[in-house]
Order: structure tokens, then C-alpha cells, then sequence
């Protein structure tokens, strides 16, 4: 017999101590869902037992938030229509009187007929974007947790995936790991009642109450390893199911010993008498009206924005981008994710971007975004993004390639299979001029039955739009860009293929999509710049070219155009271009898939770069004594000595007087941060063995910002 995870266990001794619900427990514990498009969520809060006083109702359902999908950004999200809009933003007038009289107020999310559900989230990184989206709502209006309901999906719908083994595990895990003392529940059905375990995790691991689906039945959810103290097999719908079957109901729930009841669709007209024909047998007592039933006027019609992005991002600033609702204004707030409080960014703006600064470099932050129509919108919360994510520099260099003789060339990729993807930052020069008007990119091109590629043009595509093809089940498709490209602008171009659908990602943002499934065919010699013949060759620079078995998110585009960490899941080749000079590039991915160019000398390596700020231009000025703000040298600059030096000594980092405290930080050169450390004036001593032996890069910040420094430490 399998022993409870820990998480299980603490779930367990939570539920037996209360935390998670109200100290009037009744057993078995009610359970009742309010469809706020019709009905006062106050109405829960009426209805008690008659001898013992006790309200009915332990856990009031809000029914129902939505999960949307926003096909700009390829991306679930949370949405709440008029009527949940109104409850959430009135949290003291909905929510806390229940909660006063001890109730937990959960809020239930349901699918919206647009693709996005429960089941298809595509990678963990998705599933985590979703549950804190569900994190940050349940904080910012005081709910008690979250209910699933995965129904009305419409799974495929705007070019999303089928659902998947992994999905619904993956959102409840990252769900709980956000809210460890909320509540998780599951209404048992739809896909997601066949897809409860995955990787030798379990949905029941991190969920609290499951319960049956279908109402005038008696069927007990299978959510192991959940116990009949957590489990209703009864479902009843007032007004539809009888009071016959409700008592009928209730003495099975009785006799077989669980724990829940549930309840759906309470109305604002007396139920004592259905009520009553469950409690008498549950409880003993007949239910009561103990307060005035309350009407329900509908909420006023004010949707938040979605196309949320962050981009422009620094150390210490970033951009905020959403899609315009109509004319009317925003608010925005943001918060570094391990903080509860939220710091105004812009209010009522009618912009649809706004950049912060001041921000903490290497830290996460949370945005979040409203509306202000006659009412004010629910809160849309962004995704979370890093201080320095996007704009982590590529390294020292980039490659320049003339358009007709220089390329280079990785030997045999294997890139069959269910899903790919390809990135990198291309500069064009020039666009071809003749039939068929085409520049490669990067892929392999072996027969239109053997190809994943992505170049620029074709015989009846523009020269400057970017092409994405790839042969799926033996025939060869294509996919072009919108956008239209510009001489001598970076851009950072994507393609990813999910076996649902071809995307093309232009600076992080969906350009086309094209629906297509299948398998992918594509083994053969794959080169970057060059494809076919050189009459087709790139003619620009290009930068930080990878190569994935497996579709990457939009998130992951967006967020990691300038760098990624190694290694990485499913990274088949990675070029950073640092060399600088030399004929090879080498592959960081941990492959060993060398680039070899042809034709290169030492004037095809330049420094015109697509990210240009952080530890790559620090890597950029090893060897200069000093860069100063705003000047090109200073009188008086840090000191680090010995160097070179050796793993068993100590550093010494010599701050001038004038610099009272400031900010040492160690990258390596991948521009991967390795150490910080705070410095005052004098010598300060810094422990080598903390890092292993390696060349280095030190910075050295002064705490009023007049100051920036770079040095190279090499530690043997």
C-alpha cells in the first residue's frame, strides 16, 4: 500500500483542524453552488438548521468564472463576465458577509466554448501562467479557493490542443503550491475526470473535495486518494431534482459514510422544503429561512483587457502592453511576486502601454490590469516576468552573412517527430530581388517530403515576409507571416509547430497561425543562412539561433528572446554566436552540434547587437578599467586583486572612499549570474571557493548608481 504524500497528509490535518473550513462544520459538509447570472450570492447565507442553528451551507460555489483563450498571446486566461465581475469587485458586499458567518467562498471556473480549458494547458509553464492568474485573484478578493468545472472547453477550438495526460496535474500542483491553505475542488466530469494522475502524481494529491456531477444520482467520484470524508456521490439541483430523490439521496450520503453534500443552483425563492427533505436525514433537523431573501439585479458589462506583454525589459525598468477595450481608461498595479502588495503604476490612463522603473534587477514581478468603464472591470492579471528576462544580452557578438557565399552548416538533425520549434535574431540587409525572392533562415531541406525550415519569401510571397515550412505526414506545408520585414532591424523570429498548429512569433507576439496536424518528417543536413543553393542565402546578421523538439509557448518566446538558461528541455541546438572570430560555433545546448561556417573571416563578427544591455555588454568591456555613467573613463575605480587567483584565496575588492556601499555581481560568460555580494567602502573580502574555477566577469554598481564597473577575474 502506497503511503499519502506529505501534501496529502497536511490537506487531511487541515481539514480535521478546521483551517479550511468554517468552525459550525456540519457532517457531512455543505456544499452550494450559486449561478450569479441570475441569483444573490447572499442568499446561501439564509438558510439554517432549526434546532442546532447551524447555517447549511460550508462552501458557497460563485458559478462561473471563465477560462478564455486570447489567440494574439496564445494564451489561457481568466475571465469574469458582468454578473462575477459585479460579486468580485463588491467583495464586501457578496463575499465577506458569508464568510463573516462562517463560510469559505469559492469561486468555480468553467471552460467558455473558445479551446481553453483544464486539459490542454501545453507545458507546466502554461499551467503555472493559469494558476496564477487563479492565485492572484483568490488574494486580490479575499475568495477561499477555487473550483474546477471542465465542461464547455470546446477543446481545439482557435488552434488550441486536445487535452493532455499532464494538464489538469501540472494546474493543480502550481495551484497549490500558490494557495497551500486554500480550497481545491474538482466537480467530477469532462475530461478531466479520465486524466487524474500523470508521472506518478495525482490530481487528489492537492485537491480537497471532489463530488458527482450528474444530478438525481448517486455515484462517488474516483479522485484517489481521496477518502468518502472528502467525496460527495450525490448531486442535487434545485427545483429539478425531487424531494424523493433528494431524501433518497441524502440517506445513501448517510449510510455510507461521507463526508460532503452537494447542493447546485440555489434560487431567491424559498427552498426550505427541498432543503428540508435532504437535512432531515442528514442532520436530524428540517432547514429554516433565517434571513430575507434577496433579489439580483445583473452587473453592468466591463471587460478587462487581455494581449497582455511585457517587453523593453531592463534590469531596473519595463514596458507594460495590453489590447485597447473600447476608449475607455486603466488602471495598473505591480508587485514583485514575493510580495502581497501592490504599488500603483498609472491610473485611468487611456494609453495602452505604460513603462516602470525602479525595479529590482533579477526579480520577478506581477502586473495586473482594469478597466474603467461606468463600473470597473475584475482585475486581468499579466504574466509574470523577470527583471532582466528579455533583455539578458546574447553575448560579445553576432554574425554577419553576405547572401550569397557565406553560411554555415550543422552536419545530420534529426527533427522528426510530433512538434518543433526554431528562434533566433535575424537583421536583414537586403531582401532578393529575383525569382523566387527567397532568403534562408535556418532548417533542413531535403524533398518536400523531408523539410523544417524558416527563410524569408517565396515565388508568390513577398521577399520581406518571413515563411514557415515544415512536411507533416509526407506533404509539405507552408505558413506565412503577416508582418512584412524591414531592412537593418533586428527581429526576433519564431516558428513552432504542436502538432495542432504552425505559429509564427515576430518579436514575441503571434503573427500567423495556420491549423495542421500530423507528424513531422525532417532528417537530413541542416544549415543556418543557407538552404537548396546559395542563390538563396541570408544576407544580414543573425544571432541566438535554437532549435527545439517541442513547440514552445508564447510566454517562453516572449520572455527568453536574448538568453536562455542551459540546459533545457528538448534544446537540440543552441548558437549563441560569442566566438568573435574563427570558422566554428559552438553549441551551448550541451549537444555537441558544431556549427561550421563557410567563408567567414574575422570581418563577418561584429558587435551590433539585438540586446545590448547586462552582462553581455559587461563581457563586452573585460579589460577596460571603468565605464562610468554617462562618461568613458573615471579617476577613481574599483580594485580586484589577485588576479588571476586561486580557488583558495580570498578576493579583495577594493571600493574608493567615495562610494560608501554598492553591489558586486559575478556572471559567467553566458552572461549567467553566479554570485552578488554587498560592498562598502575600503577593501572588502570575498570568498573564491563559492565559485568554481572559470574566467569571469565582476561588475561592481555604486549604491547612487554614479558608478559601473566591469572587470574580468580569471579564478584557477
Amino acid at each position: 500500500m502506497k503511503k499519502k504524500s506529505i501534501f496529502t497528509a497536511l490537506i487531511a490535518m487541515m481539514l480535521q483542524s478546521g483551517s479550511l473550513i468554517n468552525a459550525q462544520q456540519l457532517n457531512p459538509t455543505g456544499i452550494c453552488y450559486v449561478e450569479v447570472n441570475n441569483n444573490n450570492l447572499l442568499n446561501a447565507g439564509a438558510y439554517k438548521l432549526q434546532t442546532s442553528n447551524s447555517y447549511l451551507f460550508n462552501v458557497v460555489n460563485i458559478f462561473a468564472a471563465n477560462i478564455n483563450y486570447d489567440t494574439s498571446r496564445g494564451r489561457a486566461y481568466l475571465y469574469s463576465n458582468n454578473n462575477v465581475t459585479k460579486v468580485l469587485t463588491n467583495a464586501d458586499t457578496y463575499i465577506k458577509p458569508l464568510q463573516q458567518k462562517g463560510m469559505k467562498v469559492v469561486l468555480t471556473i468553467l471552460g467558455n466554448h473558445q479551446g481553453a480549458g483544464i486539459c490542454n494547458f501545453p507545458t507546466r509553464e502554461a499551467a503555472k501562467d493559469f494558476a496564477l492568474q487563479l492565485a492572484n485573484t483568490v488574494n486580490t478578493y479575499g475568495l477561499d479557493g477555487i473550483d474546477f468545472d471542465d465542461e464547455y472547453s470546446e477543446y481545439g477550438n482557435n488552434g488550441t490542443g486536445q487535452p493532455n495526460d499532464s494538464s489538469f496535474v501540472m494546474l493543480v500542483q502550481e495551484l497549490r503550491a500558490l494557495l497551500p491553505n486554500k480550497i481545491i475542488s474538482f466537480y467530477y466530469y469532462g475530461p478531466a475526470a479520465s486524466r487524474l494522475s500523470w508521472n506518478g502524481a495525482r490530481v487528489g494529491d492537492n485537491v480537497n473535495y471532489s463530488w458527482n456531477a450528474m444530478y438525481g444520482t448517486f455515484s462517488a467520484p474516483n479522485v484517489p486518494p481521496l477518502t468518502k470524508a472528502q467525496i460527495s456521490p450525490a448531486a442535487v439541483w434545485m427545483g429539478n431534482t425531487s424531494n424523493s430523490t433528494t431524501t433518497s439521496l441524502a440517506t445513501q450520503t448517510k449510510n455510507g459514510g461521507y463526508g460532503v453534500f452537494m447542493w447546485y443552483d440555489l434560487h431567491g425563492t424559498n427552498e426550505t422544503s427541498q432543503l428540508s427533505a435532504g437535512t432531515q436525514t442528514l442532520y436530524g433537523e428540517p432547514t429554516v429561512l433565517s434571513g430575507t431573501l434577496q433579489s439580483w439585479t445583473q452587473g453592468t458589462n466591463c471587460d478587462a483587457p487581455i494581449g497582455l506583454y511585457t517587453s523593453n525589459l531592463t534590469g531596473t525598468s519595463a514596458k507594460l502592453n495590453w489590447s485597447a477595450v473600447g476608449t475607455n481608461t486603466y488602471d495598473i498595479d505591480y508587485k514583485p511576486a514575493s510580495s502581497t502588495t501592490w504599488t500603483n503604476a498609472v491610473t485611468a490612463t487611456s494609453s495602452t502601454s505604460v513603462t516602470i522603473s525602479g525595479l529590482t534587477a533579477n526579480t520577478e514581478y506581477d502586473w495586473r490590469i482594469r478597466t474603467n468603464c461606468s463600473v470597473k472591470s475584475a482585475y486581468m492579471f499579466a504574466p509574470r516576468f523577470t527583471s532582466t528576462s528579455g533583455t539578458t544580452p546574447t553575448g560579445s557578438y553576432a554574425l554577419s552573412l553576405d547572401g550569397s557565399t557565406e553560411s554555415g552548416a550543422a552536419g545530420s538533425m534529426n527533427l522528426s517527430g510530433s512538434a518543433l520549434s526554431f528562434e533566433g535574431w535575424i537583421k536583414p540587409s537586403s531582401f532578393k530581388s529575383a525569382s523566387p525572392y527567397i532568403s534562408s533562415i535556418m532548417g533542413t531541406e531535403v524533398s518536400d517530403s523531408n523539410s523544417a525550415f524558416l527563410r524569408l519569401g517565396d515565388a508568390s510571397l513577398a521577399n520581406n515576409k518571413l515563411q514557415f515550412v515544415v512536411s507533416i505526414n509526407n506533404v509539405q506545408q507552408k505558413l506565412a507571416s503577416a508582418t512584412a520585414l524591414n531592412a537593418n532591424t533586428w527581429y526576433h523570429v519564431a516558428a513552432t509547430y504542436d502538432g495542432s498548429n504552425m505559429k509564427i512569433y515576430i518579436n514575441g507576439v503571434l503573427d500567423a497561425t495556420k491549423a495542421q496536424t500530423g507528424s513531422v518528417n525532417s532528417t537530413g543536413a541542416f544549415n543556418v543562412g543557407y538552404l537548396y543553393n546559395t542563390s538563396r542565402n541570408f544576407n544580414g546578421k543573425i544571432d541566438e539561433v535554437r532549435v527545439w523538439k517541442r513547440a514552445l509557448s508564447q510566454t517562453e518566446i516572449s520572455q527568453n528572446m536574448c538568453n536562455v538558461s542551459v540546459p533545457a528541455t528538448s534544446l537540440a541546438a543552441y548558437w549563441k554566436f560569442n566566438e568573435g572570430s574563427g570558422s566554428t560555433v559552438q553549441d551551448t545546448s550541451g549537444n555537441g552540434v558544431t556549427l561550421t561556417l563557410t567563408g567567414v573571416d574575422s570581418s563577418n563578427w561584429g558587435t551590433d547587437l539585438p540586446c545590448t544591455t547586462g552582462s553581455s555588454a559587461l563581457a563586452r568591456t573585460a579589460g577596460q578599467k571603468a565605464v562610468n555613467v554617462g562618461e568613458t573613463s573615471i579617476k577613481n575605480q574599483i580594485k580586484l586583486y589577485p588576479n588571476p587567483a586561486s580557488k583558495s584565496s580570498l578576493l579583495t575588492v577594493s571600493v574608493p572612499d567615495e562610494y560608501s556601499k554598492g553591489k558586486l555581481t559575478i556572471y559567467d560568460f553566458n552572461g549567467r549570474i553566479v554570485d552578488t555580494k554587498s560592498l562598502n567602502s575600503g577593501d572588502n573580502q570575498y570568498e573564491l571557493s563559492r565559485i568554481p574555477a572559470g574566467n569571469y566577469i565582476v561588475q561592481f554598481e555604486s549604491h547612487d548608481g554614479s558608478l559601473k564597473q566591469s572587470e574580468k577575474l580569471i579564478v584557477k
